[in-house]
Order: structure tokens, then C-alpha cells, then sequence
């Protein structure tokens, strides 16, 4: 089969999940990369070989030894292909599942989410609004410029930190999904499913009405609530290097990005006892059993926790 067939079966299938399945933006991009990874593997290792069970081994087994990608990379691009194959079976490009029968171990390692630590996000917030802190470098774009920069970093942050949204809804939220008193912010999630989430910080709601009322007063490009230099709506990339740069100047010795935020939100939220079927509301987890993970990762309350009662000490001060 050759390449210009292959891409022409992918182009079909994008569209098929663009038109009927209606994926986000995000989605079709890694469908597109986890197809195209197959079709190298199957243009320039196994060009002459069907698409049956031991193609797809081949590929698991060039995954793992040949490219070593991680076992959740491994499990997305399996899955891909998996759902890839039975559009080809439907479309009659293929006359077998290649996956039926096939018993393949995908589950990926089970890892605790790694939110980003309270003392972490102080930091960071405290350290953006110290100006003087900046290097000389960065201190040559200009004191207006680096106010708005981090004023922006800042407010994605609270954001982040209070409502738990992905960085894909957060750059993409736009001033008119805002309530008049700031409190709720209407998210245009995965799969294009609606939610409302909800700012409980009296500040950050005021910050949101003022931001509100400033824009109608100088509308711009888009009405999206973060904004980059040139007044265009903040990208997840911009957003990220902002983080990695930030994280630097804070010497931070953790790796901090947008989505480890989402587990701080998460993680707050049940320390701070909040119901777990609210929690899971907010984020937009479809299932509870996603949301579950975060009640065992609340090492910092139970420290608090065993550390206020201390069974032992009480016990022990009976005998003094």
C-alpha cells in the first residue's frame, strides 16, 4: 500500500472524527500524530505486510524497544489505531479487527497525580508581583509590558489554582462567558460538552468584573480573557514558557505546569473536605472513578491531620 493511499485513508478518517465524532482540536492533533507515527513504522519497516495481529505486535514491540515512548504514549497510540482499524473494517478498506483476539497489556503505569504544592504556589504568585526581582534582561521589555505580562501569568494561575479548568479552556475563555459579578465562568470543555465553573475568591471575582469593564471600554480581537503583547489571545504554548520561565527565576526545584495545577485544584478542594461528586463536576471528569485518584493524594492533610491528633502523645501524657 502505498504512502499517498495511507495519508489519504488518515485525511478520511480525521474527517470522519472531525464532522461525526466532533473531537476537539486537540484531540484530532494527536490522532493525526499517533496515525502518522503507524504509517512511517508501516511504510518503511513492514511495507509489503498486511494489517493483521502481527503487523500491530511489531508495532507495540517497535514502541517499546525501537522508539522506548512511555507506556501511557505507547497506550494512546494503541488506542488510536485500535479505533483507526475498526473505521478501516466499516469502510471496507480492511477485510479483519486486526486487534480481535489480540490480549495486549496497555494499562498504563498507576502514578498519583503531582499537583502543585501550596508553598509552591505562593511562591510563584508572590514572586511575580515583586517587579524589582527581574533580571536585567527581562527588565529591558519595558515596566509596562512586564506588568501586563504578569498580571496575566498571575490570573491564569488563580484561575488554574481556583477552578481546576484544563489550559485549553482557560486560554480559550472568552469575556462574555464571565457573569456580571465575576462569579461564574461558562467552559466550553472536551468534546465540545458545556460546564460553568465557579470562582469562590471574592478578589479574583472583583479582578474578573474589572477586566469585564475595562474591555467594553477598549473592546478587542476575539474578547478573549488572556492575552499576550499584542492584545491576541494567550496560547497554551506562550502559556507554558511563561510557567517554565517563572518557575526558573522562582528556583523551584519541581517542573511546573499547567496541568498540575488542575491536580492542585483537585487536591485542595478535598483537604479542604468539599464533596467529591462537586469535585468532579468542576473539573468535567465524565466518570467518578477519574476523580477518585485525588483522594489519595492528600498526603498534606493527613500529615496535618496525624500530626494535630497524636494518639500516642495523648496516650503517653497520662503517665507524666
Amino acid at each position: 500500500m502505498t504512502a499517498e493511499i495511507l495519508d489519504f485513508e488518515k485525511n478520511n478518517y480525521l474527517q470522519h472524527c472531525r464532522g461525526i465524532r466532533n473531537l476537539s482540536p486537540n484531540s484530532l492533533a494527536a490522532y493525526e500524530q499517533d496515525i502518522d507515527c503507524f504509517i512511517r513504522f508501516r511504510h518503511e519497516y513492514q511495507r509489503d505486510t498486511k494489517l493483521n495481529d502481527l503487523l500491530v505486535v511489531a508495532y507495540l514491540n517497535y514502541l517499546r524497544e525501537t522508539r522506548r515512548h512511555q507506556q501511557s504514549t505507547i497506550r494512546r497510540r494503541m488506542v488510536t489505531l485500535r479505533a483507526y482499524c475498526k473505521w478501516l473494517q466499516k469502510q471496507q478498506k480492511t477485510n479483519d479487527d486486526p486487534f480481535v483476539g489480540l490480549e495486549l497489556d496497555l494499562r498504563p503505569p498507576k502514578r498519583l497525580p503531582r499537583p502543585v504544592d501550596r508553598v509552591d504556589v505562593r511562591t510563584l504568585l508572590a514572586y511575580r508581583r515583586d517587579m524589582d526581582r527581574f533580571d536585567g534582561a527581562r527588565a529591558a521589555m519595558g515596566t509596562e509590558r512586564l506588568r501586563a505580562e504578569a498580571r496575566t501569568t498571575v490570573l491564569a494561575i488563580k484561575l488554574m489554582v481556583s477552578t481546576g479548568v484544563r489550559v485549553g479552556e482557560l486560554t480559550r475563555i472568552k469575556l462574555p462567558s464571565i457573569s456580571n459579578d465575576g462569579c461564574r465562568i461558562r467552559i466550553q470543555g472536551k468534546g465540545n460538552r458545556e460546564r460553568n465553573v465557579y470562582v469562590g475568591n471574592p478578589d479574583l471575582r472583583a479582578e474578573l468584573q474589572w477586566i469585564k469593564l475595562e474591555a467594553s471600554q477598549n473592546p478587542h480581537d476575539g474578547d478573549y480573557l488572556l492575552l499576550n503583547q499584542h492584545l491576541r489571545r494567550l496560547s497554551e504554548q506562550a502559556l507554558r514558557r511563561r510557567l517554565r520561565i517563572l518557575s526558573g527565576e522562582c528556583k523551584l526545584d519541581t517542573r511546573i505546569t499547567p496541568h498540575r495545577f488542575r491536580h492542585s485544584a483537585a487536591t485542595f478542594l478535598i483537604e479542604e473536605g468539599v464533596d467529591i461528586r462537586f469535585v468532579q463536576r468542576l473539573l468535567g471528569h465524565s466518570s467518578i472513578a477519574t476523580t477518585e485518584i485525588y483522594t489519595r493524594v492528600s498526603d498534606n492533610a493527613l500529615m496535618q491531620a496525624i500530626n494535630t491528633s497524636d494518639p500516642l502523645g495523648k496516650l503517653l501524657s497520662k503517665f507524666t
